[in-house]
């Protein structure tokens, strides 16, 4: 079943089609034309077309219906369109809590959490190893610029070295003021990241 919302802009889109049909074909009347023949040769007249006083109020009061409507139907989408962009932004998705109730699943992550970077830290070789186990050693995240002072490494360094280990997904970096903040992935720091 139809919804008298959505009868009533059927409607409304058909009195706006029946008005401009009819104000459009008023306006593209041809114009009469004459045609004059004398001794042997014709002319053709055409005369102005003149619109009569109820052609004029035809057309005003088409004109002024067919407006209406348009009127009408514009700001129905548009006040239909600002409901469901409100809708939108109201509507949020609930957000989920995961809490691990007892110590021993507490004592299995961290388990689970340096068994896996200590498995990433074997894997890796000379420098980016520190850099990693540096990270670790800090719980996880620390500055830019204080793993330059605490490696002892150049800036240029230990950017390029962090930029590599972005791409492999090890790393992430965060912009923190003139700094950046380093932390191991979260599946490194034992996060579960479920999308």
């Amino acid at each position: 079943m139809i919804s008298r919302k959505t009868g009533t802009m059927v409607l409304a889109g058909a009195v706006l089609m029946v008005t401009g049909v009819i104000v459009t074909s008023m306006l593209l009347a041809t114009k009469p034309s004459i045609i004059q023949i004398n001794d042997r040769t014709f002319k053709i007249l055409e005369l102005p077309y003149t619109y009569t006083k109820n052609d004029a109020y035809v057309l005003v009061i088409g004109s002024a219906v067919g407006g209406m409507m348009l009127s009408y139907i514009f700001t129905t989408l548009l006040a239909a369109g600002k409901s469901e962009v409100k809708d939108m932004i109201t509507t949020e998705k609930p957000v989920e809590i995961q809490v691990s109730h007892t110590d021993i699943a507490a004592s299995a992550d961290v388990k689970e959490e340096s068994l896996l970077i200590e498995a990433v830290l074997t894997a890796l070789e000379g420098d980016e190893k520190k850099l990693v186990k540096e990270i670790a050693d800090h719980g996880g995240e620390m500055l830019q610029n204080e793993l330059v002072l605490s490696l002892n490494f150049s800036k240029a360094k230990v950017s390029r070295m962090l930029t590599d280990l972005e791409k492999r997904g090890l790393v992430l970096k965060k912009q923190y003021g003139l700094t950046n903040k380093v932390a191991l992935a979260g599946k490194l720091r034992g996060e579960n990241n479920e999308k």
